[in-house]
């Protein structure tokens, strides 16, 4: 019955005056009341908005989480309805929908409320951890883990693990549950020891481990950048942020701390190795080298070293030198499949087409979808005019990897030589917007531009 009041009362108050929304700012006013738990103020302004327009969705939905405050669910859910009739697309009422339903014990309907608000708002932390709640309340453990998945790590509670804990051994994967209550448990201790001497660069190292244990690096980095303004000439410090760094994809960051690494470890054979490999990732290919070929002089049975410069002299046009180090790394290490996909690179720019393509060949019947592999195959094959095998080709990899702007350019041309020109404007287009994406790494983040 109080339900049915308020909404009556909503429904009816002005219905003869003038429809004009409250003033934002005393929307603001009441919403700044109800955070300071001044309900009562806030319910006041609110009767006053109302009163001029009984439409005012944003006036109906506060009132709404007035009421859910003042533990009257039902007329708070008779608001929030009654907000959504007027605009079924407003995420804050479907989500303070959903919160009094769950109150209610009507679970079934909060889960509707928030899977409709989800799909208005998919990236919402908030929605998917509600929802992930009521699926584990449900027994549907898979549904969780997929929500809590998707969820940033910097948004996870404690609660949040606890649950995912829970969810993991529901679904039999115990000794996931178990790593993952260890982490939090040694993160907490490690916070603790923190508080007590925040200037621990010992400590700020062992934080930025879990968090890179958790898949949380942009965390980690954090920890390591405070670790590094306390301690700039750590050396281990320096090698997790290149690492961390790299898996950020902040490249220009990563060639900053090489090259401090670089400086201050400069006969260190493992550092060097470090930072040739950062050189190569941000296409310095000259130092990088320069640093694997004096690190080939005191490790020459280091294939990947030998990989790594075989790619450095390529990418310099340095095609006889790239050749003998790319076949140099095959003979010390022949599972090496990077160096049969440079050398399928190398012969595509000296027009050795079939070589290029048995290259290609020899990755792809160890890795079927390796996604460059298929690119390069797909792009000879395109090149030979066998449009037909470019086609399946460009498409496996395109499927292997959508973010690659290269298999977008190599499409684009197919279709136009097959006269598809819808087809090829679309791809273009999609090219050119992978190619910004991939060229924002190299750019500051402040001064990366927006997609063409």
């Amino acid at each position: 019955m109080a339900a049915l009041t308020v909404a009556s009362a909503v429904l009816c108050a002005g219905s003869d005056r003038q429809r004009r929304s409250a003033p934002s700012s005393s929307i603001a006013t009441a919403r700044s009341e109800v955070n300071r738990g001044h309900l009562d103020s806030a319910e006041k302004i609110l009767w006053d908005a109302l009163s001029s327009n009984a439409n005012d969705e944003a006036a109906l939905t506060l009132l709404g989480v007035v009421r859910e405050k003042q533990k009257r669910d039902a007329e708070a859910e008779a608001l929030f309805r009654r907000a959504l009739q007027l605009n079924p697309k407003s995420v804050e009422a479907r989500k303070n929908l959903g919160s009094t339903l769950v109150t209610q014990g009507k679970d079934a309907e909060a889960t509707a409320a928030y899977r409709e608000a989800l799909a208005l708002s998919p990236h919402d932390p908030h929605l998917k951890i509600e929802l992930a709640r009521l699926y584990m309340g449900q027994r549907k453990c898979s549904q969780a883990l997929q929500l809590i998945d998707g969820i940033p790590p910097t948004a996870l509670s404690a609660e949040i693990i606890a649950l995912k804990a829970a969810c993991l051994t529901a679904v039999g994967q115990s000794s996931e549950a178990v790593v993952l209550i260890s982490q939090t448990q040694i993160l907490s201790r490690l916070n603790r020891a923190l508080s007590r001497n925040p200037d621990s660069v010992h400590t700020l190292v062992a934080i930025s481990h879990v968090y890179a244990a958790q898949k949380n690096h942009e965390k980690s980095l954090a920890t390591l950048q405070r670790a590094h303004s306390i301690d700039p000439d750590s050396l281990p410090v320096l090698r997790a942020l290149i690492v961390e760094a790299m898996e950020t994809k902040q490249a220009l960051l990563a060639l900053r701390f090489a090259g401090e690494l670089q400086e201050k470890s400069a006969e260190n054979l493992d550092d060097k190795y470090l930072v040739s490999a950062v050189m190569l990732q941000g296409k310095k290919y000259d130092t990088a080298a320069e640093l694997l070929a004096d690190y080939l002089t005191k490790r020459p049975e280091d294939g990947q070293a030998a990989l790594g410069l075989g790619i450095a002299y390529l990418a310099e046009g340095k095609y006889a030198d790239a050749r003998n180090w790319l076949e140099h790394s095959l003979e010390l290490d022949p599972s090496l499949l990077e160096a049969h996909y440079e050398l399928g690179m190398l012969a595509r720019k000296e027009g050795r087409t079939a070589e290029g393509i048995q290259r290609f060949e020899t990755v792809l019947q160890k890795q079927p979808g390796n996604p460059k592999a298929l690119l390069g195959i797909g792009t000879l094959y395109l090149e030979e005019g066998q449009f037909d095998k470019a086609h399946a080709a460009l498409e496996r990899s395109q499927h292997a990897d959508a973010s690659e702007p290269e298999t977008e350019y190599q499409l684009a041309l197919l279709f136009t030589r097959m006269g598809k020109t819808d087809a090829a404007q679309q791809h273009m287009a999609r090219f050119r917007q992978l190619k910004q994406a991939r060229d924002n790494e190299l750019t500051p983040r402040g001064e990366q531009q927006k997609p063409m």
